[in-house]
């Protein structure tokens, strides 16, 4: 039986996680500087937004995600990251779909 869709994308989100995780340090967590290249190479439309480019956006978002303070990023810690994205990536599927009925409708 192959993997869903659903499936697939969770498998290479844990693929890519420990990609970047393996680049220095501790294989299972993500430096401040792993997490910077994991979002700007796999999610460049949502950095390129809102100024998330800027280093003080990243910063922000890797002291957030870093609960217990030990300036690593866990798995544990990465699932409030893939909820920031994810959140972000729904309120634009809203837009497009608002963009798109207010269109087909006339209602600009």
């Amino acid at each position: 039986m192959t993997d869903t869709p659903v499936e697939e994308s969770l498998f290479q989100i844990i693929h890519c996680f420990h990609q970047y995780a393996a680049r220095e340090g501790d294989v299972e967590t993500l430096s401040l500087k792993e997490l910077k290249a994991l979002l700007l190479d796999n999610v460049p439309r949502f950095m390129e937004g809102l100024g998330r480019k800027e280093p003080y956006y990243i910063l922000e978002l890797f002291r957030a995600a870093d609960k217990n303070k030990d300036d690593q990023i866990c798995f544990d810690e990465f699932l409030y990251v893939l909820g920031k994205l994810a959140k972000d990536y729904h309120l634009q599927y809203h837009r497009q779909l608002c963009a798109y009925h207010c269109a087909r409708h006339n209602l600009y």
